[in-house]
């Protein structure tokens, strides 16, 4: 908890993990073994995960990694901005995000692995979906969170 009153730890932290992803979407995107990998039948009739895969398959998933690694950017100049430490009640508040979103991370891998069973074609995009929707959400949340801390 004592390390969460840095602000410096958040953005470490969360520019970490975002450029982690960032650079994996980037690797990913467009390589032709796993654009190989998605080319199954839809044998899913479902729109929403026969348009995700077409999504990952024209390569745009480099789109959501520059856009995580500018998030984490503005949380990096925004953590520099104010040199305050965070006080106890804002380190709680973020250390609880930080747990928040270890357990629903958990709490959805069974979910993923239901979907992943019920249709094994899909499971990178399941796999992918998963990725993007819980690192997309902590990310909104904690840039929303440090660019309140920083004008206040």
């Amino acid at each position: 908890m004592k390390l969460m009153k840095h602000p410096y730890v958040n953005a470490a932290i969360t520019a970490s993990i975002s450029l982690f992803y960032g650079v994996i979407f980037f690797v990913i995107s467009g390589h032709l073994e796993f654009e190989r990998m998605l080319q199954h039948a839809p044998t899913l009739n479902h729109g929403f995960w026969n348009g995700w895969s077409a999504f990952i398959g024209r390569g745009c998933l480099k789109y959501i990694g520059c856009a995580y690694i500018l998030a984490a950017l503005c949380v990096v100049v925004l953590s520099f901005i104010r040199r305050a430490d965070y006080d106890e009640y804002q380190a709680g508040i973020l250390s609880v995000s930080f747990i928040i979103t270890g357990i629903l991370m958990v709490l959805l891998f069974p979910a993923a692995l239901v979907l992943t069973l019920s249709d094994p074609n899909y499971a990178i995009e399941t796999t992918l979906f998963l990725v993007v929707a819980h690192w997309s959400i902590f990310l909104a949340v904690n840039l929303a969170y440090t660019a309140k801390w920083c004008v206040t």
